[in-house]
């Protein structure tokens, strides 16, 4: 009996602890993804923006000669939804798991508008009503640390990542309000326009398993975007004196986001 005892302790000792079925130890961090694969959206909001209206208003000498716009003002804020794809690899380096990534993400801004008034002597007040229906096209590449934990499957992380966003204005539209001129859209003969800009990121989020090769996530975004010039056509009517194309200068603008997404590992 006391013999039996005897094996009985040593074989506990020696035989190998139990294994699941993806292969880890019971209460082992997650190992590194390898190669990966995710796809997310989410929504949040931008933040108030800077900008300038420049351009030129062809007036005969008569009349005054050319006039001059640098028109100033600060487009609202508002709400934004996106949806984005990553891919990207991970490896194993001593206690945490570094990620080198690519993401695109797609942001449908909505309609943002500004109130902006042109100073000049020749006029007493010069205010133009404008609207620009927005959306960004964004490509990063980021760096992502992981901390693996004491809990089976829940992988804390952070990173951050650069690149760049094509700002795509369609529809823009640029109302005269004082002095009035009802139904002029400054922008009618081009009134689509798009530019790249320098775009950066941080985020920081969790990752929970499904199974070995399936996860989900959510994290929180703090999303760059640069300052960019929107140029767009000139005025043509036959009610409206000729101008020049007219640039709109758009100063950086931060976006704030919650994001869920779903990723595999292979």
């Amino acid at each position: 009996m006391r013999i039996k005892l005897t094996l009985a302790i040593i074989a506990s000792f020696v035989a190998p602890p139990a294994v699941a079925a993806d292969g880890q130890l019971p209460g082992q961090a997650s190992p590194a993804r390898g190669v990966y694969l995710g796809a997310f959206g989410g929504g949040g909001f931008g933040t108030a923006t800077d900008v300038n209206q420049l351009g030129t208003a062809f007036f005969p000498e008569v009349a005054g000669g050319p006039l001059a716009v640098n028109a100033r003002g600060r487009t609202d804020s508002g709400g934004v939804g996106f949806v984005g794809g990553q891919v990207g690899y991970e490896f194993s380096h001593g206690s945490v798991l570094p990620a080198f990534e690519i993401e695109g993400l797609y942001l449908a801004n909505g309609t943002r508008r500004a109130t902006l008034e042109n100073p000049t002597d020749r006029l007493p007040e010069h205010t133009f009503d404008d609207a620009f229906p927005m959306s960004s096209s964004v490509v990063l590449a980021n760096l992502v640390v992981s901390f693996p934990t004491s809990y089976p499957g829940v992988t804390p992380y952070i990173g951050g990542g650069v690149g760049g966003a094509r700002v795509a204005i369609d529809g823009a539209n640029s109302l005269q309000t004082n002095p009035a001129e009802a139904g002029i859209n400054h922008f009618n003969s081009g009134a689509d326009s798009s530019a790249w800009t320098f775009a950066a990121q941080a985020k920081a989020g969790v990752r929970v398993a499904l199974s070995s090769n399936a996860y989900v996530f959510g994290e929180y975004r703090y999303l760059y975007v640069g300052s960019v010039d929107q140029i767009f056509g000139p005025t043509v009517y036959d009610t409206h004196v000729p101008t020049s194309s007219w640039t709109e200068r758009f100063g950086d603008t931060s976006y704030h986001l919650g994001t869920a997404g779903i990723g595999f590992n292979f």
